[in-house]
């Protein structure tokens, strides 16, 4: 697994420590990671590190989103000394609420939050909640989802983010 550590505002640091930091160019971003996985307009994907790199107008790092969660299977990331994809939501909430030091906006709770301060933001499809409810339409429907494998799996999924993502000082203000 290859760590990599987020430091909001500011940028990532991999394993080796190389920092990639916000405002780098496109041409130094690929000399320091080389060619992308995959490529989409401004957003460069590199699989063997389990995310994705938005760049802004003017070809410099705006953003950067770990999309391989809540279960990464190459990475282990660390945002303010833990890992957020091994953290509950509840959890990961509270850690972020209080380092962001400002407005959260929970317009999309309890889906996805941005914390406006520390330009953090988490997602995920589902909540445990949902999952709940699921079951027990599930259940009323005669069927017995506890013996349903991807049922367990979305029922643990549930419990954490799945996605986790830094960008530059005002990124979603």
């Amino acid at each position: 697994m290859k760590k990599i550590i987020l430091e909001p505002l500011k940028g990532i640091r991999l394993e080796n420590n190389e920092i990639i930091e916000f405002g780098t160019s496109k041409f130094d971003l690929l000399k320091k990671l080389g060619m992308p996985s995959s490529e989409f307009e401004n957003q460069f994907f590199y699989d063997d590190l389990e995310l994705r790199i938005d760049l802004d107008n003017q070809g410099q790092i705006e953003f950067i989103e770990f999309i391989y969660g809540p279960f990464p299977e190459k990475t282990e990331i660390e945002v303010y000394e833990i890992n957020p994809f091994k953290t509950q939501s509840f959890e990961l909430l509270e850690v972020l609420t209080e380092k962001n030091n400002g407005h959260v906006d929970k317009s999309e709770e309890p889906y996805c939050y941005a914390f406006l301060e520390s330009s953090i933001g988490v997602f995920r499809d589902s909540c445990e909640s949902d999952v709940n409810e699921m079951i027990a339409e599930m259940k009323a429907n005669g069927e017995n989802p506890e013996q349903e494998d991807w049922v367990l799996e979305d029922k643990q999924k549930a419990k954490y983010f799945w996605t986790i993502g830094i960008g530059k000082k005002g990124y979603y203000k």
